[in-house]
């Protein structure tokens, strides 16, 4: 009752609206089913003072069956110190709280943060604990803007080696300004040595100007007569981030209201930059009608992840094409070795059914090569890590995307409480498919 009490000074308006005791205090007695892993569009938010109450950016997100990227800190500040709200992530309690609130509602939780390098190992245990709190996955804004990225080459790699050690299995992604001379401002080449994916921002709108129409020349592009458009936008971003080998998931304009620009801006973000969802830039401007869009366009798959029971052949007979095809795009040299959790990139001409289940989270482990991107895979954990339930024990399988403070507040329980039911010293070294007791 005292946390409680103290809760009140800073949790969400509808959290003293809900009787003591229920399993989340912000759900208005709305619990719907854990959000699962499969992809979805997200819509990132900024700050509650401008983008709106939580109890309805998470209904009209569930609503349209999209997910949440939150910020949660900006360099070595959480978002408390910039938005007065009772509502502002104030450090990793409200994080838990808001993961908890947004997954009960059946909207999946990520995370983002402005990164400036300034302290870098601060700011990466920031990023750790928001991960561990039970975020997702994070998003790192990094750009050369001002206020934005301060530091240097040697900030950058000290921020992701202690990130990286903190949150080994976590799943990373950096968005960027993807303008070419922005690019050139920013160490890109190092963030994505840790990172899991690039995202790109892509706001045709902002873009199209005389401006940055002379610029875009002047980096070698032919702007055409039409003016800066999404097509031109996605295409120029991919010749340079090419390069940099890692998957894209490009970020949409919310400030356009033209929704045939949207929808050209998710056929090239498909088709040119091969990204299997996207995500709107931001709640507080998008109309119900991108919304709306983006919930009626599937997002595109362009990988599976390996479950139990999996084998290269069965895999290929899902989708329809070669178990030579598969090993070929993946870079594998005995067919007969997969594991559980391994991310395998599908091969051109796949076709994927309705019925199958598709993951879209994922975490780093070793790289195996390939081709089409970085193909990391996943080993199983090891016979040691799994814990023998005692009887009447639930049990819970870890998925793509999760962490082990996430899966112990999504069932009421304390991460110390996990930790010791499973005989785990590092809560950081969890392993897709790897089976947890639940005391």
């Amino acid at each position: 009752m005292g946390a409680l009490a103290g809760a009140a000074l800073v949790a969400p308006r509808s959290m003293m609206d809900t009787a003591a005791g229920s399993a989340s205090p912000w759900t208005k007695g709305r619990v719907l089913p854990l959000a699962g892993s499969a992809p979805k569009h997200l819509v990132w938010v900024w700050q509650f003072r401008h983008d709106g109450d939580p109890v309805e950016i998470r209904d009209r997100l569930a609503a349209n069956g999209l997910g949440v990227i939150l910020k949660t800190h900006d360099g070595a500040d959480w978002m408390s110190e910039f938005d007065d709200t009772a509502t502002a992530v104030y450090g990793p309690q409200a994080v838990s709280e808001f993961a908890r609130f947004f997954e009960d509602g059946g909207v999946p939780f990520h995370a983002w943060a402005l990164v400036k390098g300034r302290e870098p190992e601060v700011e990466a245990q920031m990023a750790a604990d928001v991960l561990s709190a039970g975020a997702r996955s994070i998003y790192l804004d990094l750009e050369a803007h001002d206020g934005f990225w301060e530091g240097t080459d040697v900030a950058a790699g000290i921020f992701g080696e202690q990130l990286r050690l903190k949150q080994p299995n976590a799943r990373i992604s950096t968005s960027i300004d993807p303008r070419p001379w922005e690019i050139d401002r920013i160490p890109l080449q190092i963030f994505s040595e840790f990172s899991d994916e690039l995202s790109p921002q892509a706001y045709w709108g902002f873009f199209n100007d005389v401006h940055n129409a002379r610029k875009y020349r002047s980096s070698g592009s032919i702007v055409p007569d039409t003016g800066i458009s999404p097509s031109f936008v996605v295409s120029t971003m991919m010749e340079r981030l090419a390069e940099f080998g890692r998957p894209v998931h490009p970020v949409g304009d919310g400030t356009v209201t033209d929704i045939e620009g949207w929808r050209e801006f998710i056929e090239q973000s498909y088709q040119t930059a091969g990204a299997e969802t996207v995500s709107l830039w931001r709640y507080g401007v998008a109309t119900d009608e991108m919304l709306a869009l983006l919930r009626d366009t599937p997002p595109r798959v362009t990988s599976y992840v390996v479950q139990p029971g999996d084998t290269l052949g069965l895999i290929a007979g899902k989708f329809g094409t070669t178990i030579s095809a598969l090993a070929e795009t993946n870079g594998i040299g005995n067919v007969n070795t997969i594991t559980v959790g391994q991310r395998l990139v599908l091969p051109s001409g796949a076709n994927v059914p309705a019925n199958v289940p598709i993951s879209s989270g994922g975490a780093p482990a070793p790289e195996t090569g390939g081709t089409g991107g970085t193909v990391r895979t996943f080993p199983p954990a090891p016979s040691w890590t799994r814990a023998t339930p005692s009887p009447g024990a639930a049990t819970y399988e870890v998925e793509p995307g999760d962490s082990l403070g996430g899966i112990a507040f999504r069932h009421g329980r304390s991460l110390e409480e996990l930790m010791q039911a499973n005989g785990i010293s590092n809560p950081n070294l969890i392993r897709i498919g790897q089976r947890l007791v639940i005391p």
